[in-house]
């Protein structure tokens, strides 16, 4: 092993969840689904009785504080060819129901800051020294399921679990597609005597401490991302990461302060629309299907009808790959919808591919956000495989004459503006042909 390369990766992997993070949509591997943001408990999550009673003692409490405020502390720690290194963040938190919400990066490299004072919602990344600020959601998880928020939460977001501490719904929102909970015994974190529970995922597995008492504090999180690891180009043989989030100084029905909700902007920050901006507006790499005859397929779709391509030449196709469990899919969905919609009469037809979800999942979804769209059940992935998806959303645009027009991969602030504009100059025939490559 070259080790000055392995010291190179080494760097690079640190990061590398906030890069995955910072990417448009959700890394996929070819034929399989992302790992799932936490989004409701799976009604099959198998959990011995001590866990049960654990989960949902730690469930009611949080839902039932008005508030707290700690210090939440991020330890990556990464190995390869007898290497090591690691990266710490330390950042104060403060929050209170509904959407009042304050997080700071005291000391490290990776994270930022969000302050939300119940009607605005402001986020800074030091890094780029650029900050953002959109209209305060009744409900904080429209922030926290961004890769806005991924960036200044560390790109730790998802397994930090301050998402699920702030949710509506503590308990379904931590056991979200968990499929076992084991209760591993009684440790002691620091001072406080925990409790030691193992959360299995499909792919992944995760552990959490909780103070015993009256009140089940979250002490500490770890998760083995080596996987994730390794599945990066170029990635060193045997490489291995640990992450490790603490949770310290907490207190109970706390606040934050007018001071910490009074969002200051940094001397000389830019304010952007998104962290992302730069990258949407830079040139992308054509996508390979682009120009090419659209791969022919047959889907049953939720509500018991069939759909064929190919029955739909002459028309224009939009396809957008997508999952209930994926934060950018979900923010792009009812726009592609609404957007799909009032171009029906001119012969756009859209259909919603969800990868591998069950129909239960899918109507319950549709429910809630009060979508009516056709949605295609893609349940192994196949079509999924032959459009080449390798993040989610992935947008597909379907020409007049049976070919690819466009791929777009992920979710964009002016998404509504643009494929608006996008889908007009195809149907008008005004839309310049792109070249692979270009």
């Amino acid at each position: 092993m070259n080790t000055a390369k392995t010291k190179n990766l080494l760097s690079g992997a640190l990061v590398c969840l906030l890069a995955l993070s910072a990417q448009s949509g959700v890394l996929t591997s070819p034929g399989h689904a992302a790992a799932p943001a936490k989004d409701s408990a799976s009604a099959s999550t198998q959990m011995d009785e001590k866990s049960g009673q654990i989960m949902k003692g730690v469930g009611a409490f949080y839902k039932n504080l008005k508030g707290f405020t700690q210090t939440m502390s991020t330890d990556m720690k990464i190995s390869a060819a007898d290497k090591q290194t690691s990266m710490s963040s330390v950042f104060k938190v403060a929050f209170a129901r509904p959407n009042k919400f304050f997080l700071n990066l005291e000391s490290g490299k990776m994270g930022g800051q969000m302050v939300c004072d119940g009607k605005t919602a402001y986020l800074y990344t030091p890094v780029l020294n650029k900050y953002m600020s959109v209209p305060a959601p009744e409900n904080l998880s429209q922030v926290f399921d961004t890769i806005d928020y991924q960036i200044v939460g560390g790109g730790f977001s998802s397994m930090s679990l301050i998402e699920s501490m702030c949710n509506s719904d503590p308990y379904n929102q931590i056991l979200a597609d968990v499929l076992k909970v084991e209760h591993l015994g009684q440790e002691k974190v620091g001072a406080d005597e925990c409790d030691h529970l193992r959360f299995t995922q499909k792919e992944f597995t995760w552990d959490m401490w909780v103070k015993q008492g009256k009140e089940p504090w979250i002490v500490q999180v770890t998760a083995d991302m080596s996987k994730v690891l390794a599945n990066k180009p170029g990635a060193p043989q045997g490489i291995s990461a640990l992450l490790t989030c603490s949770y310290t100084n907490t207190q109970a029905n706390v606040e934050p302060t007018a001071d910490q909700l009074a969002f200051k902007k940094p001397e000389g920050a830019q304010e952007v629309k998104s962290f992302l901006e730069d990258r949407a507006a830079a040139p992308a790499s054509v996508h390979p299907l682009v120009n090419k005859p659209a791969p022919a397929f047959d889907l049953d779709t939720v509500d018991g009808a069939k759909f064929n391509l190919a029955s739909q030449k002459g028309k224009v196709v939009v396809l957008d790959f997508w999952a209930t469990w994926c934060g950018p899919c979900t923010m792009a969905l009812p726009i592609i919808t609404e957007v799909t919609s009032s171009l029906k009469d001119k012969n756009v037809v859209f259909l919603a591919v969800n990868i591998q979800e069950t129909p239960e999942q899918i109507k319950q979804f549709l429910d809630k956000k009060n979508l009516k769209v056709s949605v295609g059940l893609d349940t192994e992935g196949k079509v999924a495989e032959l459009y080449q998806v390798r993040g989610i959303p992935q947008t597909v645009i379907v020409g007049k004459d049976g070919n690819v027009a466009e791929v777009h991969i992920g979710f964009s602030p002016d998404l509504k503006e643009s494929f608006t504009k996008e889908l007009n100059d195809i149907l008008a025939g005004t839309k310049s042909t792109r070249e692979a490559g270009k």
